[in-house]
């Protein structure tokens, strides 16, 4: 009987029991939950914390390198313009020491008859057979790097008697652009010293010119180099201004009459304008304009051949510039015409 007690009592005790250790687990499974809930939390905040972290350095990131292109946009404009006004200022200098050389070299020739020296003087010269006649052939390959070397052969030989072949010479020899200045040198030197040289060298251009007029293909490069030359004896005052420019006006004429279609001699046309068109045309380089507005630079008028004289060049000019235009449009107009047709 005690025993059923006992063991009826310990069942009872064990079914008191169960309700609170599962109240416990509830509240134990809460307590976890809650904290799971917690820790979830807290990783939310540091997650968004990071990518907070993350975004604000992107951003800072990102202004240094705005801040840094923008320094070095600002320090390359700043190094174009002083480069500009270097330029610019060298463009200047240069002009104005062109001016003032030819300008000198005009007064020269234009005054040689004064100071041309006697009869006595070309005793002194070499008048050797080998030696002049050495001189007059390297007048038909000169170029620049020859200015100092042929000057002071030019300077110690008698070449009296060798001017129409010296004249010969010149006019045929094979020039660049960049030797046009050394033969002008040269082409003054004579002048200066031998009278008959300037009217020989003039007919035997306008041979020269005439016997052109035959060729089917002329050379290009020798056509630019040539009217080069002759407006440069003219600048120079090697040829008076009528004689000179009369040459000229009707080379430049001859040319862009014949090319009013093709356009085939544009390169030389733009080349005397390049290197001549100040002076024989009143031109104005647009380097020298944005110079002159930018940096207030005052550069030498074009005084040297007078404005009357000019106007004849500018309307030819003017005119070539208008047929090059109007060739360039409808070439455009028919390239587009067969990009659709093409589609």
């Amino acid at each position: 009987m005690d025993e059923k007690d006992d063991s009826s009592f310990g069942s009872k005790e064990k079914e008191k029991e169960k309700p609170f250790s599962t109240r416990d687990k509830a509240k134990d499974e809460a307590k976890m939950s809650s904290s799971k809930k917690d820790i979830g939390k807290e990783e939310k905040r540091k997650r968004q914390e990071e990518e907070k972290k993350k975004k604000e350095e992107k951003e800072r990131r990102k202004k240094e390198e705005e801040k840094q292109k923008a320094e070095e946009e600002q320090k390359r404009k700043e190094e174009e313009e002083k480069k500009e006004k270097e330029e610019g200022h060298q463009l200047h200098q240069e002009a104005w020491e062109r001016n003032s050389s030819r300008k000198e070299l005009r007064s020269k020739n234009q005054n040689a008859h004064d100071a041309r020296p006697e009869e006595a003087f070309f005793s002194r010269l070499d008048s050797s057979l080998k030696k002049n006649t050495a001189f007059v052939k390297k007048l038909r390959t000169l170029t620049e790097q020859q200015r100092d070397s042929l000057s002071n052969d030019f300077a110690s030989l008698n070449l009296s008697k060798y001017i129409g072949e010296a004249v010969s010479s010149v006019v045929e020899a094979k020039l660049k652009i960049s030797d046009v200045g050394c033969a002008v040198h040269l082409c003054s030197l004579f002048h200066q010293r031998y009278a008959e040289f300037a009217m020989l060298l003039l007919q035997a251009w306008k041979k020269h010119f005439e016997a052109r007029k035959e060729e089917k293909a002329p050379n290009v490069s020798k056509l630019r180099t040539d009217l080069r030359f002759i407006a440069e004896l003219t600048i120079v005052g090697l040829f008076t201004d009528k004689e000179g420019l009369s040459l000229i006006y009707e080379q430049l004429k001859n040319i862009i009459n014949t090319d009013r279609e093709t356009h085939t001699h544009v390169s030389v046309v733009i080349s005397f304008c390049k290197h001549c068109g100040d002076d024989i045309a009143g031109l104005v380089p647009r380097k020298v304009k944005v110079a002159a507005e930018k940096f207030g630079l005052s550069f030498p008028p074009s005084e040297i051949i007078s404005t009357e004289k000019q106007q004849p060049f500018q309307n030819l000019l003017r005119e070539y510039f208008t047929s090059l235009t109007k060739h360039l449009k409808k070439d455009h107009r028919e390239l587009q015409n067969i990009e659709r047709q093409n589609r």
